[in-house]
């Protein structure tokens, strides 16, 4: 839990073990991505990348449905409506797993991966959002450690699976599907067997008819807003993919591997960060949740000044480590920097917006997002017709920098109206506009 008292290095410590997990399963990732860049045609790595982005963006849904409303839902002291919400979401998240998988599987087949390759996607896809799942139950209920060992488990597993497409004379899809079908499964472990058997074997079909108040209560508002904020950061995924198809994706997905240490930083970060504001809310600390908000955008801009320093060396002094000579060196330099351009406004509203999940805040969040997905969704169009698919990425930008205005828009005015209900003042919450 945060604290009034906490010193500036318990802090730094909190936030460095809190990416332990997230940044070795980033990193597992990025070798894995490095890989096929350079092992793989660009239509296939190019088709590779897009179904990545599509795993990502179920675990986006996930996060809606699931991870938000979750520390709220289980903050409650009735232990016996703490459990009925515990047994409906955990009967909610098994349904939709399931009817994931083959959806997943009937994707990466049409983006021509073979039949045993689009399975064992399928069955990752499932598998993966079980274990985000078990991560988000384990922050809810205090047991951070789980959701480390679990990530750290994930990124060892997957890091095999690079080992072994090294020592492979040539790769497949198989290969690093399998790899993260089985670094899923084996990063379900460490949620414990009290966890695994609440999940399979204690809940029954009727549980989720518990899930519908939540839907109305929460979810709605946050699967609304993880959906206009994937059309946002993701426009040109599915825009330049649609339009120009996986072969032109391919140099926005190779350019865009530069921002990942930041968006692990900020992903990791704000997983951590969620549950501990809830509880400050919950509490009414909301001078102690500002100040918080503080150190945490600090923390995020200190991740984004490495990863530029990162990327200005290897551009300068070992591009080939990274991109094949078969890509235009100038249009990825061009992708990559526009891509921390985008990094740098997005993690500037990061904070706001973990604020106001954790307050419950998500229609206005879901209402900040639609507007910046309209701006992000034209732009990108509009650009990618005009002047190109690298070119699109200022799209994303223009998208990022609205979403930033409006939410730091809603944050402000909700906080300023707690503050004052805490000093005894009567102010109406402020209505979305």
């Amino acid at each position: 839990d945060l604290r009034s008292d906490d010193s500036l290095p318990r802090k730094m410590l909190r936030y460095a073990l809190a990416g332990v997990g997230p940044i070795g399963v980033a990193g597992a990732q990025f070798l894995m991505s490095v890989q096929l860049l350079h092992s793989l045609p660009p239509l296939a790595f190019g088709a590779f990348s897009f179904l990545l982005v599509a795993s990502q963006f179920s675990t986006g849904i996930w996060t809606a449905l699931f991870f938000a409303p979750m520390p709220i839902l289980l903050s409650t002291a009735d232990t016996d409506l703490r459990a009925a919400r515990q047994r409906s979401l955990m009967a909610a998240n098994l349904a939709g797993a399931l009817a994931a998988g083959p959806v997943f599987a009937a994707v990466a087949f049409v983006f021509h991966a073979p039949w045993p390759a689009a399975l064992a996607f399928g069955a990752f896809g499932a598998a993966n959002l079980m274990r985000w799942f078990g991560r988000a139950y384990a922050y809810a209920a205090g047991a951070a450690w789980r959701t480390m060992a679990s990530d750290v488990l994930f990124a060892l597993a997957l890091l095999a699976g690079v080992a072994i497409a090294l020592l492979q004379p040539s790769v497949s899809l198989v290969t690093p599907y399998s790899a993260l079908l089985a670094a899923a499964v084996l990063g379900l472990a460490p949620f414990g067997g009290a966890f695994l058997r609440r999940q399979f074997l204690e809940i029954a079909p009727r549980d989720l008819r518990g899930y519908g108040t939540i839907w109305l209560g929460h979810a709605r508002w946050s699967l609304s807003g993880v959906l206009t904020t994937e059309a946002t950061g993701n426009a040109h995924a599915y825009i330049v993919t649609l339009l120009r198809g996986a072969n032109a994706f391919a140099p926005l997905a190779a350019s865009a591997l530069l921002m990942r240490p930041v968006s692990v930083a900020s992903n990791a970060l704000t997983d951590f960060e969620r549950p501990q504001l809830a509880r400050l809310l919950a509490a009414g600390r909301f001078q102690e949740a500002d100040r918080a908000i503080l150190f945490f955008r600090l923390m995020l801009l200190m991740a984004w000044v490495g990863t530029v320093g990162l990327a200005a060396l290897l551009m300068r002094f070992a591009p080939q480590a990274l991109f094949p000579p078969q890509y235009d060196r100038p249009q990825l330099a061009l992708g990559a920097w526009l891509w921390l351009a985008v990094a740098f406004v997005r993690l500037l509203r990061t904070p706001e917006s973990v604020l106001l999940q954790a307050s419950g805040q998500f229609r206005a969040l879901a209402h900040a997002s639609l507007i910046s997905c309209g701006v992000s969704v034209a732009a990108v169009t509009v650009l990618l017709v005009t002047a190109g698919p690298v070119w699109s990425i200022v799209g994303v930008l223009a998208g990022e920098i609205v979403f930033a205005v409006w939410t730091r828009r809603q944050k402000t005015q909700w906080m300023a109206t707690q503050l004052a209900l805490g000093s005894g003042h009567s102010l109406p919450p402020p209505a979305p506009r």
